[in-house]
């Protein structure tokens, strides 16, 4: 029978050679990958994208947050390893997520799965999330939420943190900072006799430096590392555990309407809002929310519809 092969093949030989070998490399890799424990994967993240370039450290630390979560899900499983994770617990992950946590956690959980070369359990890519509308609270609002906090803070069998989660909603609609941002900034970025705060904002990489209102500076720690030291841990930890905290908080202060409408970020607007009814320049509120495209600083704030329609009033007359 005549070779498959013949004296004159040698490139046809070498290609066939170098695909075996890559063919054994995969299988290596793969076989020291599904060892890995879960907790051992993000020390091998090289915190780059696909083109080698350096992960900005907002990235950084949503991709950080979102493994951490998932790796805690697997846990309360008894999943520990790479070779354990399915498509089904991928899957059941996701479906305990909210909408744009869920997006995050597939982006981020399945670039950790390519690094580290294991078999792919992120297959099922979810929706995008439906936009949420969040009108800004009134004042009525505002009232109740904080004398709940208040109330729950001053309760009988009030948890160690209660009161110092009343102070973080104050602080969340007297600077219009992200949960995020304000659960872990430091006290050593508080400037307490000038009465500022200088943070660089995790989403965008957008220093700000901006005056803080009396009612909170008074309020505030000068010792230790976090501002909020309870909820820098509870947000590094989990921080869905206080989006789910807000939650509650709204519903109990009687503060209901569509999903995810009522949160922390809810305060933000509603910041952006009360600066846009104040006549605080456009400009101003874009360089203090930390944006980089005014149009968004419009969306927060709703400025020119808020102007329009007291345009609109000063034309109308007085009736009776």
């Amino acid at each position: 029978m005549a070779p498959l092969l013949g004296a004159g093949d040698d490139k046809k030989i070498d290609s066939i050679a170098s695909t075996i070998k890559r063919s054994l490399a995969d299988d290596r890799n793969n076989a020291g990958a599904t060892g890995l424990l879960l907790t051992d994967c993000w020390d091998l993240h090289p915190h780059v994208n696909k083109s080698g370039r350096k992960l900005k450290q907002s990235s950084i630390d949503r991709a950080a947050q979102s493994w951490r979560v998932f790796v805690r899900f697997c846990a309360n499983r008894g999943v520990t390893t790479v070779a354990e994770v399915t498509e089904r617990v991928a899957a059941d992950f996701l479906d305990t997520q909210t909408p744009r946590m869920r997006v995050l956690g597939y982006q981020y959980c399945r670039a950790m799965f390519e690094r580290i070369g294991s078999q792919q359990p992120f297959t099922r890519k979810p929706p995008a999330p439906t936009p949420t509308h969040r009108e800004p609270l009134t004042h009525e609002q505002i009232s109740a939420l904080l004398a709940r906090a208040d109330s729950l803070a001053a309760g009988k069998g009030a948890c160690a943190s209660a009161g110092e989660f009343a102070t973080f909603t104050r602080f969340l609609l007297y600077t219009g900072l992200r949960m995020g941002d304000a659960a872990t900034i430091r006290v050593a970025q508080v400037d307490y006799q000038a009465e500022t705060i200088e943070r660089t904002m995790a989403k965008t990489s957008r220093p700000v430096r901006f005056p803080l209102h009396p009612d909170i500076i008074s309020r505030l720690p000068r010792e230790g590392e976090y501002l909020f030291p309870a909820m820098a841990a509870q947000y590094l930890r989990d921080g869905h555990a206080i989006t789910r905290r807000f939650a509650r908080l709204f519903k109990s202060a009687g503060i209901v309407g569509e999903a995810h409408q009522y949160c922390a970020h809810a305060l933000r607007t509603t910041f952006a809002s009360i600066c846009a009814e104040h006549d605080v320049p456009l400009a101003v509120i874009q360089s203090w929310l930390g944006h980089n495209c005014p149009s968004i600083t419009r969306i927060y704030a709703r400025i020119e519809d808020m102007r329009a329609k007291r345009a609109a009033l000063a034309k109308f007359p007085t009736l009776g």
